[in-house]
């Protein structure tokens, strides 16, 4: 049961977090409009698919508003009623912090929950419908310039190799909207060692059954010392394996272009000890860790909100913002750390709450009013 006093911290925490969320989100919106808007009406795109683009990437937005906007709400409702004499008032009644703050240590606990739905569930489908959108507002683009659909989206030298199958990929010219490309080799390896290579003219994928065909080429055999023994030509062959084009196409992406569904695919796909992909798992890895932030900003919202004696509002703002640099910059250290194999993928993760939940105990201890 909430009590009087709880639900009269949870109203006025409330205020200051949706006020904080609709200005945030704003600006995201704002910015995405100023780099996309123009290019979705100069490519034809129509109302609606603008409209469901916004709504769907909305969730995306709110993934990295939400931290934000509740640790400087939680600073700012707390310097607040210290600042109106209301705490002072509160533990003059005989309560205890913990016991004033006790919804707010609720809220985070509900928004955690609320985080780990969205990078789980929510996200990667808003994250792939929404690049889905993007491909096909360029295709649209590219169709009214050209007659021929294996034209568009084209990749050329699309090359992958799978570690786990021994399966390695070369096409010429891969088109991902017709699926289609020519001029193939796929290689089956044995140990690292070449044990049958097949060249085809023409290459298609079916993604509803994960099947390539290859039309017009021939298969190679090699013996021990990876010496052609003997080839066989074939006019149409087909096998069935993990590989799509677009993983193909995925990894060739920068790391900060990837959405958490692409970030997903590659992970599961590629074994734990691959460490081409590392970068990959902590950027994963560290979007799922992210949720347990809002615990920790509880925890040094309350000592450097509470320690205050009537200072104004704005310098617990100022305090989230050096906080929150503090947060991406060991996130950035811990990426390094990770990158360079000094620590796991899952622990260069974690690295920046751990090392702010350190921080958050002993500013609890040493500050917090008692």
């Amino acid at each position: 049961m909430l009590r009087r006093i709880d639900r009269y911290i949870l109203q006025e925490w409330l205020k200051a977090f949706f006020i904080v969320i609709w200005l945030t989100l704003g600006i995201l919106l704002l910015e995405d409009m100023s780099r996309n808007l123009k290019n979705f009406i100069e490519r034809g795109a129509s109302f609606q698919t603008v409209a469901t683009y916004y709504t769907l990437i909305t969730p995306n937005c709110l993934g990295t508003v939400l931290p934000i906007a509740f640790f400087i709400s939680i600073l700012y409702t707390l310097n607040v009623l210290q600042l109106n004499g209301e705490i002072i008032a509160l533990r003059a009644s005989g309560l205890t912090v913990l016991s004033i703050t006790r919804s707010l240590w609720g809220a985070a606990v509900a928004l955690m929950l609320l985080l780990f739905l969205f990078n789980g569930y929510l996200l990667p489908y808003t994250s792939r419908t929404t690049q889905n959108i993007h491909q096909q507002i360029d295709y649209a683009a590219q169709k009214r310039n050209t007659q021929e659909d294996n034209q568009i989206d084209v990749q050329d030298n699309l090359c992958f190799y799978n570690p786990t199958s021994e399966r390695l990929w070369r096409i010429n010219r891969f088109s991902l909207y017709t699926q289609t490309g020519t001029f193939a080799t796929v290689t089956l390896l044995t140990k690292g060692q070449e044990q049958k290579r097949l060249e085809a003219q023409r290459i298609t994928f079916n993604p509803a059954d994960h099947t390539w065909h290859l039309y017009h080429g021939r298969t190679w055999y090699f013996d021990d010392q990876a010496n052609p023994t003997r080839f066989e030509p074939f006019q149409h062959t087909h096998f069935t394996c993990e590989e799509t084009p677009q993983l193909m196409h995925c990894i060739t992406k920068p790391l900060k272009t990837l959405g958490i569904h692409e970030l997903r695919a590659i992970t599961h796909f590629f074994p734990r000890n691959y460490q081409y992909f590392t970068e990959h798992r902590i950027q994963y890895a560290s979007i799922l860790a992210s949720p347990f932030i809002c615990l920790i900003i509880v925890l040094i919202a309350i000592p450097f909100s509470l320690n205050q004696v009537r200072t104004n509002p704005v310098v617990g703002v100022s305090k989230a913002a050096g906080l929150l640099f503090l947060y991406y910059a060991l996130g950035g250290i811990g990426h390094v750390l990770g990158g360079q194999r000094f620590l796991p993928a899952i622990a260069a993760a974690w690295f920046p709450n751990i090392a702010l939940l350190v921080a958050g105990i002993v500013l609890y201890r040493k500050y917090a009013p008692r």
